[in-house]
């Protein structure tokens, strides 16, 4: 792969390498913590909140059938261009201290934000602790977004995710996504959001919709 090294913006840099179409680019998207292991990540926040432990897996864990919970819009906006946020489907069942979780990423076409939002890639699993207030450190993983699931330079992605979601009413969930690409080029990706809008289903999406906190 030929690397781009002396770039006058490093963003023009990125969308010219993502839009190449190499394969295996990955994102790496992470809050900043010490505490990690290879099953999972652990982490906690600065005003010293205990930690909590996700785990993840593209195959639905033996106790989890069919969702009866709630669906949501994930709207997931990003440096690159926050005008065009990654969008999924995301499943929540709540249990005592507990939420089961899905995620599936839809598709949009190139500089799109409403179509087509058909589900496409991996359906991915997690089962994660939430305390009282009901926010959820979300470690998504390594996730793969295909490239027609990527709106912005409509390339195959990789990317390992870490978001802070709050409860807040309308959207159900929002807050910060960090983290840095680190292929092709090393990009900051500090200033991510997401927003989570409840949905009642599939081809019921809004067309106007949060991608940040309100």
């Amino acid at each position: 792969m030929t690397w781009l090294r002396v770039i006058s913006s490093p963003l023009l840099a990125l969308a010219l390498a993502l839009a190449s179409g190499c394969q295996n680019n990955t994102v790496l998207l992470e809050f900043e913590t010490d505490n990690s292991d290879d099953d999972g990540a652990t982490t906690g926040d600065e005003t010293g909140a205990a930690p909590t432990t996700t785990s993840s897996t593209t195959s639905p864990p033996p106790d989890m059938g069919v969702s009866s919970g709630r669906s949501f819009l994930l709207a997931m906006s990003t440096p690159l261009d926050p005008s065009l946020p990654f969008q999924a489907i995301v499943t929540i069942d709540e249990s005592p201290g507990q939420v089961d979780m899905s995620l599936q990423w839809l598709s949009l076409s190139l500089g799109s934000r409403t179509a087509p939002r058909q589900p496409v890639g991996e359906v991915y699993y997690y089962s994660i602790p939430i305390d009282q207030s009901g926010f959820i450190y979300w470690d998504l993983g390594t996730v793969d977004i295909p490239a027609a699931a990527n709106p912005i330079t409509a390339a195959d992605v990789t990317a390992t995710v870490l978001a802070g979601a709050t409860p807040v009413g309308d959207p159900a969930y929002c807050g910060e996504v960090a983290g840095m690409v680190i292929s092709p080029i090393a990009f900051d990706l500090a200033g991510s959001t997401h927003a989570m809008t409840e949905v009642r289903s599939l081809s019921e999406l809004p067309t106007d919709f949060l991608s940040s906190c309100p």
